[in-house]
């Protein structure tokens, strides 16, 4: 067999002919994953499979692993390396059958597989139909070939898919950029020295840490104090702009909502939910989806909700889980005394990334920087979407009863942290107080304030005198530092 009846592969392999231009515009900032990816797709026996939203970097990432894996290997390796997207529409040609396609692709790199490691790189997986199948094939025959695969999360078919490969395949959830990958991305290089000590920060907390060392290193993190760089200003842009790589490039404001509005609503909602889902009503869904944007992060009175926006309770219970499925909203559950569990009308929705309320709302970033109770909301919502990251994660929940609120109750397995998010130009000793108070009242063996602005040295001591547990004041660009 030979791949020259498939010609439209060369296009998608341009280092087959020419190594040294085949990755020019490539990036060189690679995402906080790439490591740990590029390590395991060598070293790891499962197939590798990379998920996340659309339009998140997902084939950027695939694309640079091939980069580095030519560069350490030499370029010989160049021929035991393909790349393709399955949503091409050259796969429906009539004289192309996907099925003959795929198992062709396999026959060819396995021969080449007496030379060296072959890697098979396949984006959009998802589009090629029963794909799970012909993994778990080649997989369990031990065909010596390497599957990297990529897929969007927003099909739903697609998660359930991939559980027949539970075993056989790991997985590579990737999100939008977080606050530190945005820093980096536009203001150092890889390999410079803070660039080094940003992602130092990062990794130190996957350390097994008490909460007084935890604490301690929050007290600390004042980076950029003395750096001298423009961080507020990028923290004000992340607000608006997000964590979506391709959106940052766009000429204006109109583009940029534009697009998000067509990738991240239009596009999931009336192609993915349709399509995979067999949903039958997306307009329901795009309405019920957008009614959420009003105040992200308000606990979700489903009873409430239906009112406003004309959608009984029942179809909100059932819209919530595709919606979730998507990527772009996730609930997080009230805590009710061992862990959070879902309870019908108790638990609080957040957007996946920001700046997609931002396009549907035609917000500026004059407007949104100007709302100081909006910026309240986003900044919540923000820590929100960064505690996902945190290492070790077991438990993430909120506290509400009666006037008595915790923003989040981090359980990370030994140790469980309350934490509140004040972001406003002035603190209040007594809420801040209030809301030490309830963290001890939870078994919680460390409290943590997010605020705007680096606290008085003051107000921080008086809270530490009062605490029985350690205890930080930390502005919300040095938290996000983090993650």
């Amino acid at each position: 067999m030979s791949l020259t009846q498939y010609p439209f592969l060369n296009t998608y392999n341009p280092w087959w002919n020419d190594g040294e231009a085949a990755f020019a515009g490539l990036p060189e900032f690679h995402r906080d994953v790439f490591d740990a990816l590029y390590a395991d797709i060598q070293r790891l026996p499962q197939m590798i499979l990379v998920t996340g939203p659309r339009r998140v970097g997902k084939s950027t990432l695939l694309k640079q692993c091939i980069r580095k894996l030519i560069q350490e290997k030499g370029a010989e390796q160049a021929q035991r390396i393909v790349y393709f997207t399955m949503d091409d529409p050259a796969l429906l040609l009539p004289h192309v059958d996907m099925d003959r396609f795929f198992e062709d692709l396999v026959a060819e790199y396995a021969k080449r597989s007496k030379d060296g490691a072959v890697y098979l790189f396949l984006d959009e997986i998802q589009k090629f139909p029963r794909w799970e199948l012909y993994l778990k094939k080649h997989y369990d025959l031990k065909t010596p070939v390497r599957f990297v695969v990529s897929g969007s999360a927003s099909a739903p078919i697609f998660r359930k898919s991939r559980e027949s490969l539970l075993g056989r395949i790991h997985d590579y959830q990737v999100l939008p950029f977080s606050f530190r990958e945005f820093l980096c991305y536009h203001l150092f290089s890889d390999g410079t020295v803070i660039s080094k000590r940003l992602r130092k920060i990062g990794n130190d907390m996957r350390l097994n840490r008490t909460p007084m060392e935890t604490v301690s290193s929050l007290r600390d993190l004042q980076f950029f104090a003395n750096e001298g760089n423009p961080v507020t200003s990028e923290l004000s842009s992340f607000l608006f702009e997000g964590g979506f790589p391709e959106v940052w490039a766009l000429p204006d404001i109109l583009a940029k909502q534009e697009y998000l509005y067509q990738n991240q609503i239009e596009r999931v909602i009336f192609e993915d939910l349709l399509i995979a889902a067999e949903f039958r009503k997306p307009e329901m869904l795009r309405r019920f989806y957008i009614g959420l944007l009003a105040e992200p992060g308000r606990e979700t009175n489903v009873t409430k909700l239906s009112k406003d926006i004309g959608i009984t309770a029942s179809t909100i219970t059932t819209y919530f889980p595709l919606l979730e499925a998507t990527d772009l909203v996730w609930r997080l559950h009230k805590y009710t005394g061992s862990k959070a569990t879902a309870k019908a009308g108790n638990f609080k929705s957040y957007l996946v990334d920001l700046a997609v309320r931002n396009a549907v709302l035609k917000l500026t970033p004059e407007r949104l920087l100007a709302d100081e109770q909006v910026l309240g909301l986003y900044a919540e919502n923000i820590v929100a979407n960064h505690l996902r990251r945190w290492p070790g994660l077991v438990e993430l929940a909120y506290f509400r009863e009666r006037n008595n609120e915790l923003d989040f109750i981090v359980d990370l397995g030994a140790t469980r942290i309350g934490i509140e998010v004040k972001y406003r130009a002035t603190l209040n000793d007594r809420e801040l107080s209030k809301s030490r108070e309830i963290a001890e009242s939870l078994g919680c063996e460390a409290f943590v304030a997010v605020c705007k602005d680096r606290p008085d040295e003051a107000l921080e001591k008086r809270l530490q005198e009062k605490s029985k547990i350690p205890l930080a004041v930390v502005p919300l660009a040095d938290f996000l530092l983090l993650f």
